[in-house]
């Protein structure tokens, strides 16, 4: 059976926004796609490239017929944008997000919704140190693992597992904590490491710079103002996994101090069977 999620509205047709908006009209799983945002040439360039069929700045005017409304703002905005577009929702429609952390957006929004609106929370673990629709992709989502918040809104679950399943996404359910504990070390942590190694880098040192180095801080290129508000709302779980970082450095200083290298030899060892692992299982057909 053909999906068909309806009117779908997407707030902030940005790279997240604009590649729901192309994987959708792509594979023919929305009647209509309507973009809302404050900057027109953004919200042209959305419709130029085909990732919306509908522009508009008006925020009732965006929402008001929708069947499904996905915020695509950044984690700070998401909350005070679903109290401003909440009243402005029909009846049984349903609200999500897309935003890299979790347990802040879905109290906030949870104590705020209205009966007849449902809502979930979602974080699809794909994107890009690009920004903007001009980066959007329609397959961006093929494979790749998508968070929705545990819920007790049946409908809200498997329509929005639904959605992200037609994007050809991997739905995975967690708690909100659970959600920002995990991505904390798989996600955050990660920024903030690939931008201390490239602040370690003096001028003089930069020409020789390798592949290795630049593959290995892709992320930092990121947007700032952006990845600043993901690491302040998830602080507490960021400085948890921070302090669990600084021990494992701690072990290779030790070990050079050393001259231990059996040990050394173990400790790399590991981490290669660990990430051989984690590559050939993201490799292995779903």
């Amino acid at each position: 059976m053909k999906r068909d999620f309806g009117i779908v509205s997407i707030i902030g047709p940005g790279l997240i926004g604009g590649s729901i908006g192309l994987g959708l009209k792509k594979r023919g799983l929305a009647s209509q796609v309507i973009g809302v945002g404050h900057r027109k040439t953004s919200l042209k360039k959305a419709l130029d490239m085909g990732a919306i069929d509908k522009a508009t700045q008006d925020l009732r005017e965006g929402v008001r017929r929708a069947d499904i409304v996905i915020l695509g703002t950044s984690v700070r905005q998401i909350p005070g944008m679903a109290k401003k577009v909440m009243p402005w929702m029909k009846s049984s429609s349903i609200l999500t997000d897309v935003g890299s952390t979790k347990a802040h957006i879905v109290e906030k929004i949870e104590a705020m919704r209205r009966k007849d609106v449902e809502f979930i929370g979602s974080h699809p673990l794909a994107g890009s140190e690009r920004r903007g629709v001009e980066a959007a992709n329609p397959d961006l989502f093929q494979g790749a693992t998508c968070v929705l918040t545990t819920t007790k809104n049946s409908r809200a679950k498997e329509r929005i597992k639904e959605l992200w399943e037609g994007l050809g996404a991997q739905v995975r359910f967690l708690s909100p904590e659970e959600h920002d504990r995990i991505l904390a070390f798989t996600s955050h942590l990660p920024h903030l490491l690939a931008a201390s190694l490239v602040n370690n880098v003096k001028a003089n040192q930069r020409p020789f710079v390798g592949r290795a180095f630049k593959d290995l801080t892709r992320v930092a290129s990121g947007d700032p103002n952006l990845w600043a508000d993901i690491c302040l709302e998830n602080r507490e779980e960021l400085l948890k996994a921070t302090k669990a970082l600084q021990g494992e450095i701690n072990t290779f200083r030790k070990v050079l101090q050393k001259r231990d290298k059996k040990r050394l030899l173990s400790e790399l060892k590991k981490a290669k069977t660990s990430r051989d692992r984690l590559m050939n299982n993201q490799q292995k057909p779903c």
